[in-house]
């Protein structure tokens, strides 16, 4: 294994090894009487989230909401009071929407979380509960396995949620099975490389858990990263404005999960591929899970996606001789 799987899997481990002070930070939170939870956060951080709101709403009572941090600070929320918990990440720690959202929270009375790249950022010193990932590679990864710790342990301690111990088994399953995803995915992904190397502008296409990983590759890969243009489209709103641009030189990255976002998408597939050739599908369903039951995949929806689509970035960016570190402003610049 090359050392960036190694960091990788580090990287997870990590992640898992946090569950017992997560377990035992929930406890207090729910000790504390909270009532409700809102994720904040920008680009890549907010995205990871969604998914994390979709789980909640669909198995749990415990109302949660994901929002841009700073439209949130805009908003002021009438449901956001001193019983609400903040989720909130940042890499840097140094991003000025989140960390102002914070303060507002603090105002409040609410409790946070924060997760954050190194121990001393910003963000760190100012949330209630601070988890540190310090990873070189697999950051976003090492944060969603804590986030579906915390959500999960939420269900739990207010909901009874009895599956508790199953999915903190799948997620166990995470550090060995990605590796081996990313090794599955990287033929496809160098063949995507080379076709889509000289393309201009996508579509990624998503619904439920697999929404905020076409959000992110729109907006945070190829957008930010590749300097193209992306749209990201929620396949429940394809058919009402998107389609309509979709000819035989479109292009679609089509994003497929096992949750109940599965039918959407491939009511897009469906139409789609009488009017492009330019699909690119990826279905978790095409990459195995051992040790994950059929009825538990649907939650790592987002993990497999983002596995695959890493090598699918990697690979771009070689082929395009564009790193993906370089930016035209992003901290370059005033902004």
């Amino acid at each position: 294994m090359n050392n960036n799987l190694l960091d990788y899997q580090g990287a997870l481990k990590h992640a898992l090894k946090q569950r017992d002070e997560i377990e035992k930070t929930v406890k207090k939170l729910v000790g504390k009487g909270v009532k409700n939870v809102f994720f904040l956060g920008c680009g890549g951080s907010l995205a990871i989230m969604y998914s994390c709101e979709y789980i909640m709403r669909q198995n749990s009572t415990i109302p949660a909401f994901a929002y841009n941090a700073g439209e949130f600070n805009k908003l002021n929320p009438k449901m956001f009071n001193k019983d609400s918990l903040v989720i909130t990440a940042s890499y840097s720690g140094t991003t000025p929407e989140t960390n102002e959202a914070v303060k507002i929270a603090k105002e409040r009375g609410a409790a946070t979380i924060g997760f954050t790249g190194k121990i001393d950022s910003p963000l760190s010193k100012i949330v209630d509960h601070v988890f540190v990932n310090n990873a070189k590679i697999g950051a976003t990864d090492a944060n969603l396995i804590m986030l579906y710790q915390i959500i999960f342990g939420l269900m739990k301690e207010m909901d009874n949620y009895d599956k508790y111990d199953d999915v903190m088994k799948a997620l166990a399953t995470l550090p060995e099975n990605l590796v081996e995803i990313k090794k599955i995915a990287e033929e496809k992904a160098v063949k995507f490389a080379e076709e889509y190397k000289n393309e201009k502008a996508f579509l990624t296409i998503g619904a439920g858990l697999s929404w905020g990983e076409a959000y992110a590759y729109a907006i945070c890969i190829l957008e930010e990263m590749q300097w193209l243009y992306a749209q990201p489209v929620h396949a429940g709103e394809y058919f009402h404005g998107p389609f309509e641009i979709v000819d035989e030189s479109t292009n679609l990255i089509i994003l497929k999960g096992e949750d109940f976002g599965r039918s959407l998408v491939e009511r897009v597939i469906e139409f789609s591929q009488k009017y492009t050739k330019h699909l690119v599908i990826i279905d978790t369903k095409n990459y195995p899970l051992p040790g994950v039951a059929d009825n538990f995949r649907g939650y790592l929806t987002p993990f497999v996606l983002s596995a695959v689509l890493d090598r699918f970035s990697q690979n771009l960016a070689k082929a395009r001789n564009h790193p993906l570190s370089t930016r035209r402003y992003m901290g370059k610049v005033a902004y």
